[in-house]
């Protein structure tokens, strides 16, 4: 096996293997997928310096991307810093000096050794945040280089389909035999829902949605005539269906079963407005034909109304009551007060990943139930309220020019659109569950967005739009 092309699979099987450790939403699991990311990227540059591998798509072509990004990295890391103004720095350094009996001015060895103070409510909390963040572009940058490769974009898609059938069957053969365990560990929180190796309900509805979101994507490409291929027989229809075809909506089948079982409201909701807009790109790239979209989308909706008439009793349920009015109205007196503290640090923030120490001083009365509150459950509102607003509207650019470059792909390419469609429909999914839960925010969903970005992002070009290059193999 070619040294890159283990190095891809070795990137594939990191991001699969993410979701076993609790979805590595823990310190030493996020750390350990950060190492073995960053690993990999050290020996891709390493191998790029030396002229042993190629790199397909151009520092530059990713410059409007990176450039974005990295500023929100960089900004994260000066929040840390206590060469920063006093003026901005967070209200509870403030109260923590006296408190300590520490000396107001600088260079009294408080938080970085730099003063007493910083932007950042919790430092160790931002640089954490940080090292995700630039593991997740790790992962992005690789998945662009390895993916521009079709062979290989198509065996991640395949790989992550394969893993989310595996992890529904794990998740649907615990619920169903009414075992109370992540693993080997009792479950402390979501009894009687199905999260497979995820702890939190909504973390495993999103990704369970995007592995059915790939699979209906593979089984749509599968299926288009074969290229160059004369007007099939019926034995050919059949054969392609069967053999082609049918194994993905299985596989997706399994995996929606396990989404409606996790009783998620919201993933359920985003899942399917993924899906109506993932074959709208795909119709519209052409990848349907026109005499197959209705039938095509009658026969998803078919097994969709199936599969929710079978196992979607607890989530149809939830979304008629709405869950609990206390528990709705906590959201919304959370959103409101994370907009108070927007507007205290409207530039600045307060430390990317401090939403929870943070959230503390505006807590009030309207919280009735008493939980600490780790998140905002709205992504972009936490982004703007530990970020910045100016910060996060940066993060939020990165995004949209990868989206931007993958419609394009889908209009200007002939081949290999599926891609870009899929990275669209997994924005549009996490996109939308962003606006109500914090999935994108644990670690084994964001990474494998972050490989689906990079596969879409690194099929959205033309050929002759890139310098030929060879594979390095």
């Amino acid at each position: 096996m070619a040294v890159n092309t283990l190095l891809f699979r070795l990137l594939v099987a990191i991001v699969l293997l993410a979701p076993l450790p609790l979805g590595s939403n823990r310190p030493w699991s996020w750390s350990l997928l950060a190492v073995a990311v960053g690993l990999l990227l050290a020996v891709w540059s390493v191998r790029a310096a030396m002229g042993r591998v190629a790199v397909p798509i151009p520092p530059a072509f990713l410059l409007p991307v990176g450039l974005p990004y990295a500023l929100v990295l960089g900004w994260a890391a000066l929040q840390t810093s206590s060469v920063t103004p006093p003026s901005l720095w967070h209200p509870m350094w403030a109260e923590a000096t006296p408190a300590l009996g520490l000396a107001g001015g600088p260079g009294n060895g408080l938080g970085n050794g730099l003063g007493n103070g910083m932007i950042s409510a919790d430092p160790a909390m931002t640089w954490a945040a940080v090292l995700r963040l630039a593991c997740y572009a790790g992962i992005f940058w690789l998945a662009v280089q390895f993916g521009r490769d079709r062979g290989r974009a198509r065996e991640a898609v395949v790989a992550l389909c394969i893993a989310g059938t595996v992890y529904a069957t794990y998740g649907l053969t615990v619920h169903l035999a009414g075992w109370e365990n992540i693993l080997w560990l009792k479950k402390w929180a979501y009894a009687g829902d199905l999260t497979a190796t995820f702890v939190n309900r909504n973390a495993y509805g999103a990704y369970a949605g995007l592995g059915v979101v790939c699979c209906i994507g593979l089984f749509v490409n599968a299926l288009r005539p074969r290229q160059g291929s004369q007007s099939p027989g019926a034995y050919d229809l059949v054969e392609t269906l069967l053999l082609r075809a049918m194994p993905y909506l299985a596989c997706g089948l399994v995996i929606g079963t396990a989404l409606l079982l996790s009783h998620s409201r919201g993933a359920f909701l985003s899942t399917g407005l993924a899906l109506g807009v993932l074959l709208i790109l795909l119709s519209a790239a052409g990848l349907v034909p026109r005499r197959m979209a209705l039938p095509l989308v009658g026969a998803v909706v078919l097994v969709a109304l199936v599969t929710v008439s079978a196992s979607g009793d607890g989530t149809i349920t939830r979304l008629a009551e709405q869950t609990s009015v206390e528990h709705d109205s906590g959201r919304t007196n959370v959103y409101r007060l994370t907009m108070d503290a927007i507007a205290d640090a409207p530039y600045t923030g307060m430390g990317l990943g401090t939403f929870k120490p943070a959230f503390r001083m505006y807590r009030d009365t309207t919280l009735l139930d008493p939980v600490v509150w780790e998140f905002a459950h709205n992504v972009p509102l936490e982004l703007a309220m530990e970020l910045g607003v100016p910060a996060a509207a940066l993060l939020g650019l990165s995004l949209a020019v990868i989206a931007g470059v993958c419609l394009r792909g889908l209009m200007v390419r002939r081949r290999d659109r599926l891609y870009p469609a899929l990275a669209v429909a997994s924005m549009v999914l996490l996109g939308a569950h962003g606006l109500v839960d914090f999935s994108v925010q644990i670690p084994a969903v964001a990474a494998t967005f972050a490989l689906l970005l990079g596969l879409g992002f690194a099929q959205s070009w033309n050929t002759r739009t890139l310098e030929p290059a060879s594979s390095g193999d």
